[in-house]
């Protein structure tokens, strides 16, 4: 079955000539995707900020920047799942391009690639589309230097939400403190004392709470796979018990040396929920706490964790459960 990779490369394989051999080629959210193969890789000039995908661009052989060039010879922009941060996207790809160079904008129908493209035509002509694997290809040339884009440059911008905090949308729970993580917070049962951590930190809120509600915290560490989240948090907490770390929870090498953890673990990274991830999280944590040390962490009602929290730790209950969350506390880990 034709996969959303395997539909930007079939194209590339259509167009061959027609593709730029000299660089910097933009990619905007580049992933591990095969269709790069089409371009010499010195000529790549990959964006991202989701260390899982960094990871995998560097096994492939790929640089990876925060920066966006000028004068690129093409780019492509690969669609998340947030609308306002792929319009933004589309129009930073756009503002770096050559004229004359085409921007190529790739995804599945589950990442809005259909509201994308009527969002596109309005502005600009696009001289093609290309649908394959419930999704498309489109793409467009530059013909003017002024960006008919130009009112969604700010989209991604860094603002304060509701709740006073700095983030920027796209970003889990970017509009308002998660409820999820408001319910933890609620019904930690027991003074946090000493070192600890919040995995999965996001923005920061976790965090921020901790150490404005017990005071015998000496130092938390925050980590994080998304680079913009944890700018954000970077912006939110200025306490100097506070270090932050870019890292795929998943992969990282850890040792015991926390007191306590705390975390509203991920459950998918695509639309589709993926419960080994936050199991993922559980035996990380685990591994992260001292002989006496402390996990709190909150979850989705109908996730199943239960059997790996048997696995992992020798105590644990629920501390809280509603409808649609559950708040568990689990120590002793084996």
């Amino acid at each position: 079955m034709m996969t959303r990779n395997s539909r930007l490369a079939k194209l590339f394989e259509t167009i061959t000539d027609d593709l730029p051999t000299i660089g910097p080629i933009l990619v905007i959210r580049a992933t591990g995707n095969p269709a790069y193969h089409a371009f010499d890789p010195s000529t790549l000039h990959c964006t991202q900020s989701f260390k899982p995908d960094v990871d995998t661009l560097e096994r492939m052989g790929l640089t990876t920047h925060r920066a966006i060039p000028e004068n690129a010879t093409a780019a492509i922009v690969e669609l998340t799942r947030s609308k306002p941060e792929n319009l933004s996207n589309i129009a930073k790809a756009h503002a770096a391009l050559n004229l004359g160079a085409t921007l190529y904008i790739d995804g599945a129908k589950t990442d809005g690639i259909d509201s994308i493209l009527k969002a596109v035509k309005k502005l600009t002509v696009i001289d093609g589309s290309y649908s394959k694997a419930h999704g498309k290809t489109i793409w467009l040339t530059k013909n003017q230097n002024d960006n008919p884009f130009q009112n969604w440059l700010g989209l991604t911008d860094c603002q304060k939400n509701k709740d006073d905090f700095w983030t920027v949308p796209g970003i889990f729970s970017a509009d308002a403190i998660d409820p999820a993580s408001a319910m933890l917070c609620e019904n930690i049962t027991q003074p946090l004392i000493g070192k600890g951590a919040d995995l999965g930190a996001g923005w920061g809120y976790l965090g921020q709470h901790a150490l404005q509600e017990y005071p015998k915290i000496t130092h938390i560490d925050l980590y994080e796979a998304e680079q913009i989240s944890l700018d954000c948090a970077q912006k939110n907490i200025t306490d100097a018990r506070t270090d932050f770390h870019w890292c795929d929870i998943q992969e990282m090498p850890v040792k015991p040396a926390y007191d306590f953890i705390l975390m509203n673990p991920p459950f998918h990274v695509s639309r589709k929920a993926d419960p080994a991830i936050g199991r993922a999280f559980i035996a990380k944590a685990a591994k992260m706490l001292t002989s006496k040390g402390r996990l709190w962490m909150v979850a989705n009602k109908q996730l199943p964790y239960e059997a790996c929290l048997n696995d992992h730790f020798n105590t644990w209950d629920y501390v809280k459960q509603t409808n649609q969350y559950k708040i568990i506390h689990a120590r002793r880990p084996k």
